[in-house]
This record gives C-alpha cells, sequence and structure tokens, in this order.
C-alpha cells in the first residue's frame, strides 16, 4: 500500500471534504490528509497573503490535491488554494459531486473524474 500525502481546499459551506475524504478511505493507498477540515480550523489566519503561509505549507508537503468540481465563487479561498497548488506545479484533480463544474477547474485545465474509487486511483497512479 503506498502513502500518498493529499490535500482538499477548503469548502466547509457544503459536504465535499466528508465526501472527498470518504471516497480516499475506499482507495488502496496509505492517506495523510493534510487538510484543514472544519472540525481542525487553524488557530489564526494571516490575510496579508491569498493562501496563508500555514496552508501552503500543507499544500507543498501535498503529493496531490483533490478537490470536487462543484462550482464556486472564482475568488474564495478554495479557488486559491486550487491556484497556488496548480502554481507549484501539484497534480490537481477534480471529482464530480455535481452536474455542473466550477469554471475556475475548466479554465485552469484540470482533469475531472467521476466519483469512483477506481478512477481516482488510475488517475494517482498515473500522475503522482
Amino acid at each position: 500500500m503506498s502513502k500518498k500525502n493529499v490535500f482538499i481546499p477548503d469548502r466547509w459551506g457544503n459536504e465535499d471534504y466528508e465526501y472527498l475524504s470518504a471516497l480516499l478511505d475506499r482507495t488502496m493507498f496509505n492517506v495523510v490528509d493534510y487538510s484543514v477540515p472544519s472540525t481542525m480550523p487553524l488557530q489564526s489566519i494571516d490575510y496579508r497573503y491569498k493562501v496563508d503561509p500555514q496552508i501552503r505549507k500543507k499544500i507543498q508537503y501535498a503529493s496531490f490535491v483533490l478537490c470536487s468540481n462543484r462550482p464556486a465563487n472564482g475568488s474564495g479561498i478554495a479557488s486559491q488554494e486550487i491556484q497556488y497548488a496548480v502554481a507549484l506545479g501539484k497534480p490537481v484533480i477534480a471529482v464530480m459531486v455535481t452536474k455542473s463544474t466550477s469554471s475556475l477547474i475548466v479554465n485552469l485545465d484540470i482533469p475531472l473524474i467521476p466519483c469512483r474509487r477506481d478512477s481516482l486511483e488510475r488517475w494517482v497512479n498515473l500522475n503522482t
């Protein structure tokens, strides 16, 4: 079982974190989750940065970034985290949790996969 470090961008207004985390739990990987779920928020955020340095470090440790395809505010925290990961050259994958896909996901040409364990495993094996 290979170890994979993952970061799931902030989407506390819905159940995307729980949904994607459960999907990861069903994979063949030993997953280390560097995300910041709402149950374990950071004590302080440095708003001078689009992406807080604490979160930058978590993204840097990630083998890949896993996000949903859910449309979101283009300037929201999750969008900024995804853009930061792309700028670092981190592999980013979006899982189809809704019928509509965020324009950010489309514009950044982030691969989109069905919400299935085998699809995620195949992508991770090819891209990390």
